[in-house]
């Protein structure tokens, strides 16, 4: 049986989450909304944030989607909570699964992240990983340029390896054997950022474990809902944008190396322009 997922992002980071959740649920649908008019989200208050967040996730709801994936480390870092206790269907952020995955990795217990300002600030990976690993040492650097860099597609220009060796030369000073990029964004600089970290790093890529935990979710839904009749779906995938699809959908093309569909301009306001 398939489910159809919604997730959100401030921009075009959230299709690397979208494309590892699709290569483990080949036949499910997807709702994707990028929140390109108010990116990007790491420079912006808390309560800006969590608005921006609850009006994304009624506009997907209202698509019909029986999962939220909040695509966004920033968005999840200050909203996920509110988020789970407004609404009914199941809400999945992208920080848990990656910390998990990020203390399986470690062996020296020196783990760096990287992510926007507001993320780091909110020291909920800090947090988070001393949950899970009590003893280990964190390294966190705020980044706040490497959004931008993705957005306005200078992520292959010599300036973006200036800028990534400038941001993580703090990181390799402490001796860290694991880096776990918080920013759904980030995965797409993902070469520059090894080679300035160096091969004996591991990155962690917060999109491949949230994919593994949205498929976990799916089949407790189906558990849930075994008993019930429900029509088949057809597949489908639809992009939803607040400014510039045209910008959005050549980027997404180049990220996924195949044409996609329409990307539909929609308002902040979540009404059809």
């Amino acid at each position: 049986m398939a489910i159809s997922i919604g997730m959100f992002d401030s921009g075009v980071g959230g299709l690397t989450v979208l494309r590892e959740v699709e290569r483990l649920l080949p036949d499910d649908s997807f709702v994707y909304f990028g929140d390109t008019a108010h990116c990007p989200y790491g420079p912006k208050g808390d309560k800006t944030i969590i608005r921006y967040s609850i009006e994304n996730s009624i506009f997907l709801i209202d698509q019909g989607i029986d999962l939220l994936v909040v695509a966004c480390h920033t968005a999840s870092a200050l909203s996920l909570h509110k988020l789970k206790s407004t609404f009914s269907i199941p809400v999945l952020g992208v920080i848990e699964p990656a910390v998990q995955k990020a203390c399986t990795a470690t062996h020296s217990k020196r783990i760096g992240v990287i992510g926007t300002r507001a993320t780091i600030q909110s020291n909920v990976y800090q947090k988070a990983i001393h949950a899970h690993l009590e003893h280990a040492h964190v390294f966190a650097q705020a980044c706040p340029l490497f959004v931008p860099l993705i957005e306005e597609q200078f992520g292959n220009r010599e300036i973006a390896r200036l800028i990534v060796r400038e941001y993580l030369l703090p990181l390799k000073e402490h001796n860290i054997d694991t880096l776990l990029l918080g920013c759904t964004h980030y995965p797409l600089l993902h070469t520059l950022i090894q080679e300035e970290i160096g091969s004996d790093v591991v990155i962690v890529n917060p999109a491949t474990a949230c994919a593994e935990a949205v498929a976990q979710i799916k089949k407790t839904l189906l558990h849930l809902k075994k008993e019930v009749e429900e029509p088949l779906r057809n597949q489908r995938k639809v992009f939803f944008v607040s400014d510039d699809p045209v910008r959005f959908k050549e980027t997404g093309e180049r990220f996924f190396g195949y044409p996609l569909p329409d990307v539909i301009h929609v308002s902040p306001t979540n009404s059809l322009i």
